[in-house]
């Protein structure tokens, strides 16, 4: 009976197995054959490039880094206990305390428990609590040196910095990437289009070589133009067997940014050419002024920010340290020092200056110039980014004059191309004129289409020439690293921006 029902259920299975099978193949199939788009190429840089992927670890990495300085400011808890069970004096004492640091000036927050039982010498008194143990709590803080930033501080900054510096890495590195892939995908599409031009020229001394025959066989043209027009026919084959070379190399140059849903690398094929090129518009304005939030540029600033921290921390350096702290404890219970009120307060305060400071003057005058230095060649960059901006659109001009004036030229080539032809066949023509029309049509037409693909790859590197739009940069933790921003952000001369830029 089992088999019986086993073989039901073979027999019902195997269709609907096939069935899956010849959709998923066909969808493959057309996903093959369906053009290969530059956006395509770029969302596989994202995903899969390894410099891209490179670049968002640093990121990983310094998110880690921050954590390890968020630690400073981690809450700690201190015990501390001491027992003498025998001889002179027969006693134990036991000290609790959480010690919380703030971002906040500087500022600590503490509080404790201790108690002390026993038989104590008149010395060690103030180990001895009533029979409840002693409650306090108490702040601490800095009044000159380490109140604005610290050394704890600074470097929580510098890291929360370094992340923004490397997400503008990332950025950086991923638009590198993009005009490399944007070449390489336009010199592919340009190979494709070339062999289809060599194609179609052979394709005419194909198609003509019939002719030529019969005219030669019936005695209208000379049995020599047969063999001329196979000699141009090997001519031909040959820009043919050059133009599938070049598609061949370009496709290869193209597979080490494009690649499969795994990451391994794909040559695209034949099939994948686009039909045809579609021109694209572009905004001046908007380019430029998406040109003053270039990631180099960020980078800098970023930078600029850390050294002045870097800066601001030897300038706290060169001031004297002068504390404050304040606590209250209480007692609970009896049998304590008689002596000891249960109730105090206490205040103090603690002053200390090192002279000469010549570390911190040193740090001091490092960072300054260090500053001068980040103005300078963030100015310089800017300066090189909007030239060779401003080349491209030079060239996006000239590259629309040109077809302009190549679509005319083509049409002229054609014309004569085909009055040749019926002169040949008239017999008022050579055959070398006839390929000597051909090949300067065909000559115009691969100009033509050079300067249509070498105006889109321009314009897609424009587009992308400041800012990767399908940037996936791995993003900062928003909830870890706001409040400390924010504080950072209102500290005075935290060097927020460069100024002067």
């Amino acid at each position: 009976m089992s088999n019986i029902l086993v073989s039901k259920y073979k027999s019902f299975i195997n269709p609907i197995l096939l069935i899956l099978l010849l959709l998923s193949s066909s969808e493959s199939f057309s996903k093959v054959n369906q053009p290969l788009k530059l956006t395509d190429i770029l969302e596989k840089i994202d995903q899969f490039y390894p410099q891209v992927i490179i670049a968002y670890l640093e990121i990983s990495k310094a998110q880690g880094d921050y954590i390890s300085a968020l630690g400073k400011f981690d809450p700690n808890l201190n015990i501390n206990s001491r027992s003498q069970p025998f001889g002179g004096y027969v006693n134990t004492h036991i000290d609790n305390e959480l010690v919380v640091p703030t971002l906040r000036n500087g500022l600590k927050l503490f509080g404790g428990y201790r108690i002390g039982r026993g038989d104590w010498p008149i010395y060690y008194q103030n180990y001895l609590t009533n029979s409840g143990g002693e409650y306090r709590v108490g702040l601490s803080f800095p009044l000159l040196r380490n109140r604005a930033v610290d050394k704890e501080r600074t470097a929580l900054f510098t890291q929360a910095e370094t992340i923004h510096l490397n997400n503008q890495n990332a950025a950086s590195t991923k638009i590198k990437i993009y005009q490399e892939a944007i070449q390489a995908y336009w010199r592919w599409v340009e190979a494709g289009f070339q062999l289809k031009a060599f194609k179609q020229l052979l394709s005419l001394a194909k198609k003509r070589q019939n002719a030529i025959t019969k005219q030669a066989n019936q005695g209208e043209l000379a049995k020599l133009a047969i063999a001329e027009n196979l000699q141009m026919m090997i001519q031909r084959e040959q820009f043919v067997n050059q133009g599938e070379m070049m598609l061949e190399q370009a496709a290869i140059n193209l597979s080490i940014y494009y690649r499969d849903e795994r990451g391994r690398r794909l040559k695209p094929k034949t099939s994948q050419l686009p039909l045809q090129v579609a021109d694209k518009r572009l905004t001046v304005s908007t380019i430029f002024d998406k040109l003053k939030g270039h990631p180099e540029l960020r980078k800098m600033e970023s930078y600029y920010r850390i050294i002045k921290m870097k800066q601001n921390l030897a300038r706290n350096d060169l001031l004297p340290n002068l504390d404050a702290m304040a606590y209250t404890s209480k007692q609970y219970g009896s049998g304590g020092y008689p002596r000891l009120i249960p109730q105090a307060a206490l205040v103090g305060i603690s002053f200390k200056f090192p002279f000469c400071q010549r570390e911190a003057k040193g740090r001091l005058l490092s960072s300054t110039s260090e500053l001068q230095q980040i103005k300078t060649k963030r100015k310089f960059i800017y300066e090189k980014l909007s030239n060779q901006l401003a080349n491209l659109f030079i060239a996006i001009r000239m590259y629309s004059q040109q077809i302009n004036l190549l679509t005319r030229s083509l049409r002229l080539a054609k014309k004569v191309e085909h009055g040749e032809i019926k002169k040949f066949y008239a017999g008022d023509s050579t055959l070398f004129l006839v390929n000597q029309r051909e090949q300067t049509t065909t000559q115009v037409r691969l100009d033509l289409i050079n300067a249509k693909i070498s105006l889109q790859q321009v314009k897609d590197m424009v587009q992308f020439f400041s800012t990767p739009e399908q940037q996936n940069t791995v993003q900062i933790a928003s909830s870890r690293l706001a409040p400390s921003l924010r504080y950072y952000k209102n500290l005075p001369n935290s060097g927020a921006g460069i100024p002067g830029k």
